[in-house]
């Protein structure tokens, strides 16, 4: 079969490397056409079609990309055209994607969303358009099919979250404390994010925590997909930087600062007691106050539908109530609830491997329909 799909940023590079990893153990025939990153590529055997590692943005600053997001998606249209795909697989992404779904649709393509848009945070309405444009629908949160179903759209499953199998896969490097050059002090983890947006807004402020956690050592989640600069412009002397072992660091800290996204769920699933923070342009979060309907942005509160995991946000996001919120986490019982949330959210999530069932399940659908 021929698969083409789509994924926009480093998260969906991940999940979508793991479904093409998936897809090629049940079909020895399988060929992609794709828009990811150095994930994919590895998962593929070969580059990307188009390199999703600069498609990221957040808020207003979609303002700055909007004309090269528009090539791309010139480009991406065009080529499912001349690929003739068997299936468009669409992975997060929804704003670019959703286009996507309406031009394969209107071209007679079968459309399957992984990882669909997160119609219940904001853009309800969104809804008639995945009924029109998306044939099926999976779904890595538990609470999503009851809302999809309760909108009317009832090709929609559960797969479980693919990062249980991540974690569960992932295996610590005993040596990470020694390789890194680290000391003995508890470490402060400090995940500002995977776009450069979100670590020129959050590590300053992130690492601005060293002069008041003397007794521990900050040590900062590094992506080598971006610019050394991104981190070097702003990490001191005070702070250590390592690239691409965030889950090794998550193993070993003693609490995080992290950004709102799939790093809060990691860092669950790691029991690491954690802070979650995001900051957006003035504008952006003025708009996204007007959009935004759940009452939590980090998805470990979303889950068990309680604030356990402190969420600083905007304003709220200030060196003062850093402070208190890690010294609160740092004290003998200051993550007790959180490790319990923690432990339901294991429960809630289960055991399943997301990309496995979804690719079984793709390869399947089409058979059936030859």
């Amino acid at each position: 079969m021929r698969y083409y799909i789509i994924a926009g940023e480093h998260s969906g590079d991940m999940h979508g490397a793991d479904l093409i990893r998936q897809i090629k153990r049940i079909d020895y025939q399988a060929t992609f056409w794709a828009c990811g990153g150095l994930a994919m590529s590895k998962a593929m055997g070969e580059p990307c079609n188009v390199d999703s590692s600069k498609m990221g943005y957040i808020g207003i600053d979609f303002l700055k990309k909007w004309y090269a997001l528009w090539k791309v998606l010139q480009f991406c249209q065009k080529s499912l055209i001349g690929y003739q795909p068997d299936l468009v697989i669409l992975i997060d992404y929804s704003g670019f994607n959703m286009r996507i779904a309406a031009f394969a649709k209107r071209n007679g393509f079968p459309v399957n969303y992984y990882i669909p848009p997160k119609i219940w945070a904001h853009g309800s309405g969104r809804i008639e358009q995945i009924k029109r444009d998306v044939d099926r629908v999976w779904s890595i949160l538990p609470f999503e099919v009851a809302y999809y179903q309760a909108k009317g759209y009832c090709t929609i499953d559960y797969v479980g979250h693919p990062l249980v199998q991540k974690v569960s896969d992932h295996r610590i490097n005993p040596d990470f404390i020694t390789e890194n050059k680290l000391d003995n002090r508890p470490i402060i983890a400090l995940l500002p994010g995977s776009r450069w947006d979100e670590i020129r807004r959050l590590l300053p402020l992130m690492v601005a925590q060293a002069d008041g956690f003397k007794g521990y050592q900050l040590v900062v989640a590094g992506l080598s997909h971006l610019p050394n600069c991104a981190y070097k412009a702003v990490c001191s002397a005070q702070v250590k930087l390592v690239y691409d072992q965030t889950y090794d660091l998550m193993a070993v800290a003693k609490v995080g600062i992290v950004a709102s996204g799939t790093a809060s769920l990691e860092a669950a699933l790691f029991n690491l007691p954690q802070i979650v923070v995001y900051k957006l342009h003035p504008l952006a979060y003025f708009l996204y106050k007007r959009m935004i309907t759940v009452q939590y942005i980090s998805l470990v509160n979303l889950l068990v539908d309680e604030l356990v995991v402190p969420e600083l946000i905007q304003y709220q996001l200030t060196s003062d109530k850093l402070y208190l919120h890690l010294t609160t986490l740092l004290s003998e019982s200051g993550s007790i609830k959180q490790q319990a949330a923690y432990q339901v959210i294991r429960q809630l999530l289960g055991k399943e491997h997301a990309a496995a069932a979804v690719a079984k399940s793709m390869y399947n659908d089409r058979k059936k329909r030859g």
